[in-house]
């Protein structure tokens, strides 16, 4: 098992004989020695001991079981191991080290052949308490040493908590706040320091002079008799109060408590006493504070009473008995239950009392009891415990006569509820608020507002207002005019309970003249009706002044748009008439179709007015069919051209290959694209490129016209479709101002959309999705 071989024995010669015998002889001792070492090993690791075996090197030669349980190594890992660097903590291998080496050297034991309390170092690194002991076996011409470890943790642990236990013994015993002495033989054996304090001794005259040189002349008897039977094993009070006379002249009141201790070997008296001098004198001050305050309950106009726990009377004062009539000198009633109205009232009151009483709060009701005398009147009452903690000791009561408070209290009430009506009644909405908070309110009020009353009373104004801002400004403005003037008027925009925004008239009046802190009659009155109606005659106002720029913008454009081609026509006809037969063939065809332009012009603006009279009149019509797009496109691009022939643009068309046949209003698309390509060029009068793409978006047909003309301020863009609306940049370029009115009501009933896109002076593009 261990890297060791035993040690041979001496044996005697063998005898003479033949070689077999010596040889069987031989075989039978080393038989005999293996053995022994099987045992004497198995004896070592039996052993509670750690055993160590080393060479003379301090190697070691042999780890038993009890050395592998103590210090974690097995054996394989322990033997060949130096003991020093193997179980010797760093702190002592250096000293362990220098002491072996000596003695190998020397021969001198420092650490062999003793026993020494010292630590080992564990395999897991803790340090282990051990007793240790290195004994040396001599053997022939050379020396090994063998080591017992006993672990003596637990007791160490024994002597230290036996040491720290004497050590809080003696502090608690000498900084305890009560004096301590042992008494033997009439001496003092031991005092502690509190002691020798509160008896204005020193310790050391304590046990010189003794205790009983303190003790006031008047009680050494009483002192002495009580030792006497304490010692004799006779009762005696084991606690009582006596006297100490001071050097002074000063008295000092002590409580004691004494018992019988044996102290070496015989019987003594331990003593613990404190200083109640001042606990004496509160007493004192205590027996003449209650006779005063006896005298005080006696003439109190609030009848008191102390009831036991069964409810039973154990002292009640005069204004009590004059209370519930009982006379002068006559006896209370038996039982606290005879001054209630009946006894299911007073088993209900009952339980309410215990449930307070249970939870440790004080119990308080208004209360009809009956007098001696059966007539039946009001008291409020109030009781709690003596003691939370110990029912036993009852409960204290404060009773009050409050018949002629409940009297007053049913006039106010009936005046009250009078008043209530007659709020209630009221056709205006009626709060009162303090600090912007709701106390009360009348029916009208929660029927205009849509709350409840639970949802409104104790709650802030605020969830009247739509947000925060408007109704910390509303309540700097209210507070203002309060101060100054006492009373506030507006018109205000509140919120109902579910967001309905209504308008209110709102009227508030101090309680208190210029104090709105003491609180704020508000009264609301529903003006959302007469606010609608004013806003629905300053919109007909409104529209009737539209209407009127609209006729005088119509008679405006119609005046000058109908004017200039029914000049160049009068001029035409006149030219025919006067000089045809001078003129030319080509001039007079000229002149001819000049005079048809202007008649077709005319025409066209006579179609649009008919055609904005028809959508304001929702009478346009639409009637959608299918149609060739790309068709319907390319003529509408060529009118352009042809209608306008002195354009300097130049109009390019973009169809995306997915664009065909479609169901489409073909007037209305004229009416769109025409106008669309019309302004595009017109409002373009340096020239440039004017563009049509056509392209399929999401299923949707998207037409885009741009130009790059004079563009259209960004302010007006909201206002482009408008009647009669025209841009203020367009200068003297003619226009009727109905074109794109035509476009947008065209393109909605399609069920499409039109974008514009435009800066002054980059163009505008135009975007219709049908």
């Amino acid at each position: 098992m261990n890297k060791q071989s035993p040690r041979p024995a001496a044996t005697a010669p063998p005898e003479p004989g033949s070689a077999e015998d010596v040889i069987a002889s031989q075989a039978a001792t080393i038989k005999a020695l293996e053995a022994r070492q099987r045992h004497l090993t198995s004896l070592l690791d039996s052993a509670r001991d750690a055993v160590l075996e080393l060479d003379a090197s301090g190697t070691i030669t042999h780890w038993n079981l009890s050395a592998e349980r103590m210090l974690g190594w097995n054996a394989g890992e322990a033997v060949d191991r130096q003991m020093g660097d193997l179980i010797v903590p760093d702190k002592y291998r250096e000293a362990y080290e220098t002491s072996f080496a000596a003695h190998l050297e020397t021969g001198e034991a420092n650490t062999a052949n003793r026993l020494l309390e010292i630590e080992a170092l564990h395999k897991n690194g803790s340090l282990i308490a051990i007793e240790l002991s290195i004994f040396t076996v001599r053997g022939d011409g050379t020396n090994s040493f063998g080591a017992f470890i006993r672990d003596v943790s637990g007791r160490r642990s024994v002597e230290q908590a036996l040491r720290g236990s004497e050590e809080k013994y003696r502090a608690v015993v000498e900084h305890v706040s009560e004096g301590m002495i042992v008494v033997k033989d009439q001496k003092v054996a031991y005092s502690n320091a509190r002691a020798a304090e509160i008896a204005g001794m020193s310790p050391q005259d304590m046990q010189q002079i003794g205790f009983l040189h303190r003790i006031h002349p008047d009680d050494h008897a009483l002192v002495l008799e009580r030792q006497r039977k304490r010692l004799a094993g006779e009762d005696a009070p084991s606690r009582y109060e006596l006297r100490l006379l001071l050097p002074d002249g000063t008295i000092r009141w002590i409580g004691i408590s004494v018992t019988v201790v044996p102290w070496d070997g015989e019987q003594a008296t331990l003593t613990f006493f404190s200083d109640i001098s001042e606990k004496r004198a509160l007493e004192e001050k205590l027996r003449d504070t209650l006779e005063e305050r006896e005298t005080i309950l006696e003439n109190s106009l609030v009848g008191i009473a102390f009831l036991t726990s069964a409810d039973t009377f154990r002292w009640s004062n005069q204004a009590l008995s004059k209370i519930f009539g009982i006379a002068p000198g006559a006896t209370a009633p038996a039982h606290w239950s005879e001054l209630f109205e009946s006894e299911a009232e007073y088993t209900r009151v009952a339980r309410d009392i215990a449930d307070c009483m249970s939870e440790g709060r004080a119990y308080q009701n208004d209360l009809r009891m009956r007098k001696l005398d059966g007539s039946l009147f009001w008291v409020t009452a109030s009781g709690k415990a003596v003691s939370i903690l110990d029912r036993t000791q009852g409960t204290v009561w404060a009773v009050m006569d409050i018949t002629e408070r409940k009297a007053l209290e049913a006039a106010l009430e009936k005046t009250s509820s009078e008043r209530e009506a007659i709020f209630n009644s009221a056709l205006v909405g009626i709060s009162f608020n303090v600090d912007r908070r709701i106390q009360w309110i009348n029916d009208k009020y929660l029927e205009i507002t849509g709350y409840s009353r639970q949802e409104l009373v104790g709650q802030s104004s605020r969830l009247l207002y739509p947000d925060d801002e408007t109704f910390e400004a509303d309540g700097r403005v209210t507070r203002e005019a309060l101060l100054r003037d006492g009373v506030y008027v507006d018109e205000r925009r509140f919120l109902r309970r579910g967001g309905e925004a209504v308008w209110m008239q709102l009227a508030g009046r101090c309680v208190v003249d210029r104090t709105p802190s003491a609180g704020v009659i508000w009264t609301l009155l529903d003006i959302t009706e007469r606010r609608r109606a004013e806003d629905n005659i300053r919109a007909a106002l409104e529209r009737e002044k539209e209407l009127n720029d609209l006729r005088s913008r119509f008679v405006s454009m119609t005046s000058h748009e109908f004017r200039t081609p029914l000049a160049a026509i009068l001029s035409a006809s006149e030219l025919v008439r006067d000089y045809s037969d001078r003129m030319p063939a080509e001039e007079r065809l000229e002149i001819l179709n000049s005079i048809g332009a202007g008649v077709q012009r005319m025409a066209r603006m006579l179609d649009r007015a008919l055609l904005i009279g028809q959508v304001d009149a929702q009478m346009l019509e639409f009637r959608p069919q299918q149609t060739d797009l790309l068709a319907l496109c390319r003529d509408i691009v060529q009118e352009a051209r042809f209608l306008l022939p002195k354009t300097n643009c130049e109009i390019e068309t973009q169809f995306s290959p997915e664009v065909s046949a479609g169901v489409f209003d073909a007037k209305l698309l004229r009416h769109i694209l025409g106008n669309l390509l019309s302004n595009a060029i017109k409002y373009s009068p340096q020239g440039g490129k004017v563009s049509l793409d056509v392209s399929r978006q999401d299923g949707r047909t998207v037409f885009e016209v741009q130009d790059r003309g004079i563009g259209i301020p960004t302010e007006e863009i909201p206002h482009l479709f408008q009647s009669f609306h025209r841009a203020s940049n367009v200068g003297d370029i003619q226009g009727t101002g109905l074109g794109l009115a035509i476009v947008k009501n065209s393109v909605e009933l399609h069920g499409g959309s039109i974008d514009v896109r435009s800066a002054p002076g980059q163009g505008a593009c135009f975007t219709v999705t049908l």
